[in-house]
């Protein structure tokens, strides 16, 4: 079962990687827009488009899986870390299986939302030029759908108490005691 938690971080990391290198192009765009505007005056055309709609839709979608693999979702644990362990693993197990729900619900919706738009061909004018933009609609359902993966291999892990082969790269920073390890 090793293996599929393996494979998952796998996809994980690819989907992560394609976001961060679309920070990087980002970056690239918006600068060469910047100095063609400046020096050339005459700026890129449709750079909000490029941005809008293609860099910052990968770049807040795709890495979805990697935060929920961490478990670095924003959590207050105010009340939960003094209930005994046995009730903390149920509200674990309860917490996962609504986002299991919630996530595997948005997948499926904005993946036919995604379908409908491919269908038809989706796609914006700028600057007198026709710019498909269906494709950005496939990051969503990508997104979530990893997302709503891992949450469901990590209940199964969760309630079997078997490992589940997600990845178990800790960062360690000397600012944390041991405890508190990422």
């Amino acid at each position: 079962m090793k293996a599929i938690g393996k494979a998952i971080s796998w996809l994980i990391t690819g989907l992560s990687s394609v976001a961060g290198i679309m920070v990087v192009l980002l970056v690239c765009h918006v600068t060469i827009d910047v100095a063609m505007r400046f020096v050339f005056e005459t700026p890129l055309n449709a750079t909000i488009l490029y941005v809008s709609a293609f860099y910052m839709v990968a770049i807040a979608f795709l890495p979805l899986a990697a935060v929920e693999e961490k478990d670095s979702h924003i959590a207050v644990e105010l009340l939960v870390e003094r209930f005994p362990t046995k009730v903390q693993s149920v509200i674990a197990v309860f917490a996962s299986l609504i986002t299991f729900i919630v996530t595997a619900t948005v997948a499926v919706r904005t993946g036919q939302e995604a379908m409908a738009k491919y269908a038809t061909g989706s796609y914006s004018i700028e600057a007198g030029g026709k710019i498909i933009t269906w494709p950005t609609y496939f990051v969503l359902p990508l997104g979530f759908g990893l997302m709503a993966l891992v949450a469901l291999w990590k209940i199964y892990g969760m309630v079997t108490g078997r490992e589940t082969g997600l990845s178990s790269l800790t960062i360690e920073d000397p600012y944390l005691s041991d405890e508190e390890v990422i």
